[in-house]
């Protein structure tokens, strides 16, 4: 009984954690070199699959990091405003 008086005065403490997601930041391209990559990647040869399979995957993973950056600033304004 002493026990579970002594431990209920622990109950009251409430400790607030804030989250900080990190999200590795995504490299911007100028327009410029945009149209030169779209160029080059139109004149490698029909049998290029590894490159084509490359690049879909990293414009998966630039989603994913703009999903990141979505998902970590609606984190910071709900833990600013909460």
């Amino acid at each position: 009984m002493i026990g579970t008086i002594l431990l209920s005065g622990c109950a009251t403490t409430v400790y607030k954690t804030v989250v900080e997601p990190y999200c590795p930041p995504i490299k911007n391209y100028s327009e410029a070199f945009n149209h030169r990559l779209a160029d080059e990647i139109e004149n490698l040869p029909q049998d290029s699959r590894a490159i084509e399979e490359a690049i879909s995957n990293y414009v998966v993973l630039r989603d994913k990091l703009r999903a990141c950056e979505e998902q970590a600033e609606e984190l910071k304004s709900k833990q600013n405003n909460g």
